[in-house]
């Protein structure tokens, strides 16, 4: 037993206690949201779907199927695809009621019209009705969490790796010998090390390759630990291609469905490029991925398991069933979220049907993106597995979770935070290894989130250190760092006083700059599709993409990519305008202080990173900003926010704005207080 050992009885139970805090929170705030709000102001924060009309209604299975259609008002303001609200559970409800009628999901989604699963028949009960999608909680999730928990005491007698994890066995040293390649592939396993292994993909620098090889030769547990663009999923690519050219069956999961498509995509390209072609061969291997249609990307669609089967409301013929099964116990790679990796129910319960459960393990579960997911949610899988690889940063975001109490008590604590930081803190070269290459970003964007996370460890690959953006009509490069500074310009942020958007905070004057900064970079020919604006507040967002609205063609919005920093954690874009919005006399900046949240937001861009802000509230309570903002005055170029106000002036849609987002009188007064005086200047 090491210092770090748990006692398993009490940690289940303390984890249940904070998953229900956490899962009764939730649907809390769900329930204050709904019954607080009007539909039209859950609509405006992005809350709910409105004014749907019943265009078809067919079945399916012996499902009924509901079609329903955007009012035409709508349907070129809104893309459907782009809805993140339509991609779980959503609750219907009528006209201009907030409390759900029924539950749905969708089953299929197009621009303008969204076809949904739904067990009460709308059409028949509320004849001549308009319809609403509104939030939901899920308890699907929270339901496996706790039947996982209550049986990994009887788990941790077959899985070596859960007392290994909670402290009680040691950690075993690595493999003498790999098992060979199996299905006749043509390498030689002749002598131990490096050289027998046969790299599929030729293009990993050597500390890629180091981490596939640990991995390897680990026999319980080894982390892969990825910094922003490292090649992190690059890296378990060929460590899963490793894996199954040796017989191994692999469960690759990761918290939300665009990670495991992300790590599906590219797995699908390195076997055909790396291995099949490559080697002319064709081994035949099979990659079965699980889950919905909808919350899938459509270009890994063929590979899906028909979620259909897995109900039985769902009526699928023996013929059907048998073929399911067949597909999902002879997958070479299983891929699933890690909810969906629950194995007692569904379609990964063909893996142990008429078999023992308490023999039944995954060979190697892989769980890509960990630091982003409970500890709980990570052991769906991980209770089945004899071996798991760890990988993601626990230096980017962390579990989101809900309830201040279970956070107090550790529940944002991801399981690759407990390993690195506590479990093997004092020898993490047993089981960590680290990649340092990056290929995203110049390296003067990259420099400050390396020195400050990394300790200096990052390096930039020569391909991408000096990489910068020519746009149209300028001869030199765009310049790599760049921070507009509103210190005493009077551009404070501003609250609204729709419930819906709670405590968000919003900054009128920084959203009109970032549509400016837009503007000029697309009219240099720069595609909208390469710039992606990060604001930590929902209300921000909001608002950015209002003025965009009435900025950009339909075309061009359509095309921009404006989120939360949650939203962005895993993506890139050239051009990436990060907007801070705080800016008030006390120097509040709230969960802006949020360091790992900075590190993600700087990190996503590749050549160029503006960044909008007051230097005088942002500093002065977080470390992080702070150096930051030090770093930005000694490298970026340095722009004021009252340079900008001539362009400011000419839009003139703000008070249609305040009025749509109930935006605070006092922050109308300052708005209008401000066109006076700059009138003033000009006279």
């Amino acid at each position: 037993m090491t210092d770090q050992s748990i006692n398993l009885d009490q940690w289940v139970e303390k984890q249940l206690e904070l998953i229900r805090l956490e899962y009764e929170e939730e649907v809390f705030n769900n329930e204050d949201l709904l019954t607080n709000n009007s539909i039209d102001d859950l609509a405006k924060a992005g809350f709910a779907l409105r004014n749907l009309k019943i265009t078809k209604e067919y079945s399916e299975n012996g499902i009924r199927i509901i079609r329903l259609r955007l009012p035409q008002e709508k349907q070129n303001d809104l893309n459907l695809k782009k809805c993140r609200l339509l991609r779980g559970f959503v609750g219907v409800t009528v006209d201009e009621q907030t409390m759900p009628i029924a539950i749905a999901y969708a089953v299929k989604v197009e621009t303008n019209s969204i076809e949904i699963d739904c067990d009460v028949d709308l059409l028949k009960q509320f004849p001549n009705k308009r319809f609403n999608f509104v939030k939901v909680v899920n308890g699907v999730t929270y339901n496996r969490m706790v039947f996982t928990l209550k049986k990994m005491v009887l788990r941790s007698r077959y899985v070596y790796l859960i007392g290994l994890l909670m402290g009680h066995k040691p950690l075993l040293n690595p493999l003498m010998k790999l098992r060979p390649y199996v299905n006749g592939l043509p390498f030689s396993n002749s002598q131990r090390g490096l050289d027998m292994i046969k790299w599929f993909n030729s293009n990993l620098n050597n500390c890629q390759k180091e981490a596939v090889e640990f991995a390897l030769y680990q026999q319980h547990l080894a982390v892969i630990h990825g910094p922003p663009g490292t090649g992190k999923t690059t890296t378990l690519t060929e460590l899963i291609l490793q894996l199954i050219t040796r017989g191994f069956r692999v469960m690759v999961c990761a918290p939300s469905n665009v990670a495991v498509d992300n790590i599906f995509k590219q797995l699908v390209d390195s076997y055909d490029k790396n291995l099949c072609r490559k080697y002319r061969i064709n081994p035949n291997y099979s990659f079965v991925r699980i889950g919905h249609p909808v919350r899938v990307d459509p270009q890994i669609h063929k590979y899906l398991v028909d979620k259909a089967c897995s109900s039985s409301k769902k009526k699928k013929s023996q013929y059907e069933r048998k073929q399911m099964e067949k597909k999902i116990v002879n997958a070479n790679v299983l891929m699933s979220t890690l909810s969906s990796s629950f194995i007692y129910e569904g379609n990964l319960k063909y893996l142990w049907n008429n078999k023992d459960l308490a023999k039944f393990s995954f060979d190697i579960v892989i769980v890509d993106e960990c630091g982003q997911s409970t500890e709980p949610c990570t052991w769906i899988p991980l209770s089945f597995a004899d071996k798991c690889v760890l990988a993601g940063d626990h230096l980017q975001l962390p579990p989101t979770t809900f309830s201040s109490e279970a956070t107090n008590e550790g529940l944002n604590i991801s399981l690759l935070e407990r390993v690195t930081k506590k479990l093997f803190v004092h020898c993490p070269e047993r089981v960590v290894r680290m990649l340092t290459v990056q290929h995203r970003m110049n390296e003067l964007i990259m420099q400050w989130p390396s020195d400050y996370f990394y300790d200096g460890r990052l390096v930039a690959a020569p391909i991408v250190a000096s990489h910068q953006l020519v746009l149209k009509g300028t001869r030199r490069p765009l310049p790599v760092l760049r921070f507009i500074d509103t210190v005493g310009c009077d551009m404070g942020e501003m609250d609204s006083q729709q419930k819906a958007f709670r405590a968000s905070k919003g900054n009128i004057y920084e959203a009109k700059i970032v549509c400016i900064v837009i503007k000029k970079l697309i009219n240099q020919g720069l595609p909208a599709s390469d710039i992606g604006v990060i604001t930590p507040y929902r209300l921000q967002t909001t608002l950015i993409e209002a003025v965009c609205k009435r900025e950009f063609s339909r075309r061009i919005n359509d095309q921009l990519e404006i989120n939360s920093v949650d939203g962005f954690q895993g993506r890139e874009k050239n051009v990436i305008i990060y907007s801070m919005v705080r800016s008030n006399e006390n120097g509040s900046i709230g969960f802006l202080s949020e360091e790992r949240r900075l590190n993600v937001a700087i990190t996503r861009a590749r050549k160029h990173l503006t960044l909008i802000g007051d230097s005088g509230t942002v500093t002065r309570r977080s470390a992080a900003l702070n150096s930051f903002i030090g770093y930005c005055f000694q490298n970026a170029i340095i722009e004021n926010g009252s340079d900008y106000q001539m362009q400011m002036n000419q839009m003139n849609y703000l008070d249609q704005i305040f009025a749509e987002f109930k935006i605070a009188k006092s922050s109308q007064k300052k708005e209008k207080t401000k066109k006076k005086k700059n009138r003033r200047h000009k006279n």
